[in-house]
Formats: C-alpha cells, sequence, structure tokens
C-alpha cells in the first residue's frame, strides 16, 4: 500500500502548499482522500468500500463544485453517484465466496458498443459543452498545454478527451469490465504527461499514483475473471 501513502502525501503536500487552508480547502482535501481510498478499493473489488466511499466521495465533489458557483463542473461526479449507486447493488448479486466482485471479460460486442460510444462522445461533446458553458462547464479555448511530435494540443482537447474516456472507464467498470482499468491508464497517462511537462510534480506524483493503481487494478481483474472462467 506504499502507492497509497504517497498519493495521501501528496495530496496534504498540495493543499499545504497551494491553498489558504480555509474551510472549503480542508473540505476539497477530504473528498480528495475518500476519492483515494475509494480507487484503491475498487482496484481490490470491495462493493462496500468502492462504491460507498465513492458515493461519498461524488456527494462531497458536487457540494464542493457547487459551493464554488461551477455548477457545470457538477455533472461528472453526479454521474458518477449515479454509476456507484448502481454498482452498489449490481455488484453485491456478483460477488464471490469471500464478497469480493467477480469481474468478467468483454466480448467482441462489448468492444464495439465501447469504441462506438468513445467516437460518438469525442464527435457530440464539444457540442454539448458549448451549450453548458453558461454553467462554468470545461471553457473552451486554443490555448496550447503540451507540444507532441510538433503538434499543439489544446487545454480544451485535453480535457475532452479525458472526459469522455473517464465516463466510459467509469462505465465499463461498474459493469465488471476487466479492460475498464486500461482506459483508466490511458487518462492516468494523459493527465501525467500534462502535469510533468507543466512542472506541476504534486499532481504529477498524485496521478502517478493513480496510474499504479489503475495497473494493480487491471492486472487484478483480469487474474479473477479467468479463475471465474475456469471454475
Amino acid at each position: 500500500m506504499a502507492w497509497f501513502l504517497c498519493g495521501a502525501l501528496a495530496l496534504f503536500w498540495g493543499f499545504w502548499l497551494t491553498t489558504e487552508r480555509g474551510a472549503l480547502d480542508i473540505a476539497m482535501l477530504v473528498v480528495a482522500t475518500i476519492g483515494l481510498v475509494c480507487v484503491v478499493a475498487l482496484a481490490f473489488r470491495r462493493n462496500l468500500s468502492g462504491n460507498g466511499l465513492g458515493i461519498t466521495a461524488n456527494l462531497g465533489e458536487i457540494a464542493v463544485q457547487g459551493r464554488m458557483g461551477a455548477t457545470g463542473l457538477m455533472l461528472a461526479p453526479m454521474f458518477y453517484l449515479i454509476t456507484h449507486l448502481y454498482g452498489l447493488f449490481y455488484w453485491k448479486k456478483n460477488q464471490d465466496g469471500d464478497g469480493n466482485m467477480v469481474p468478467r471479460d468483454a466480448s467482441v460486442g462489448v468492444w464495439l458498443i465501447t469504441g462506438v460510444f468513445i467516437a460518438v462522445g469525442l464527435a457530440v461533446f464539444p457540442w454539448l459543452n458549448e451549450q453548458l458553458q453558461q454553467y462554468s462547464f470545461i471553457e473552451s479555448g486554443s490555448d496550447a498545454a503540451v507540444s507532441l511530435f510538433g503538434v499543439d494540443v489544446s487545454w480544451y482537447s485535453i480535457n475532452v478527451i479525458a472526459f469522455v474516456l473517464g465516463v466510459t472507464a467509469q462505465t465499463t467498470m461498474i459493469l465488471r469490465y476487466s479492460f475498464s482499468w486500461g482506459i483508466w491508464i490511458v487518462v492516468n497517462f494523459v493527465w501525467l504527461t500534462v502535469n510533468l511537462v507543466n512542472q506541476n510534480y504534486i499532481f504529477a506524483i498524485q496521478t502517478m499514483v493513480y496510474q499504479i493503481n489503475a495497473f494493480v487494478g487491471l492486472y487484478g481483474w483480469w487474474k479473477s475473471s479467468k479463475l471465474s472462467n475456469t471454475n
């Protein structure tokens, strides 16, 4: 659990150095810490601690974003909240003898549906985001975040990609598909690259913790799905 301790320290470091340590800042730290425990529990297929803490963290994030006036940014945690509520009951119906959720492999049809979902999401999201600008959602713009192979990639494009892939990863994870952690790995890699390029080392450390956890989740879920198929 060394990566969890590193993540907790990174969160506290960022809180102490970059905030005024007010009530709202403390609330954000608490929510982020609960979220960290949540993703570790999900990687180890724990239903109550994973989905239960996920619900708590999402409620906290909704409250914080609402308090800050970023009503548009409440949409993502609201969606995740719904998935965790569903997962709380769905995972309970698919547990092994130890009470851990049993993951499953994806069929070709599931892979195709996932690919179509991502493509449609990337195509439709810019229009949807434009409609949500008045609610302080993802700000449109062309400011370059990183330059990859001579091509400038804007913050807006990165946010769109990360948001769509994050929603996809969350949905497939709650539906117990082990490949969902592979999508989380891609999302984490995007943010890790951006944080390193912009020398945001605290957030880079935090993202690396999530990345290690995603690899642990991918291996653990894949191994468990194979074992369940042989039984």
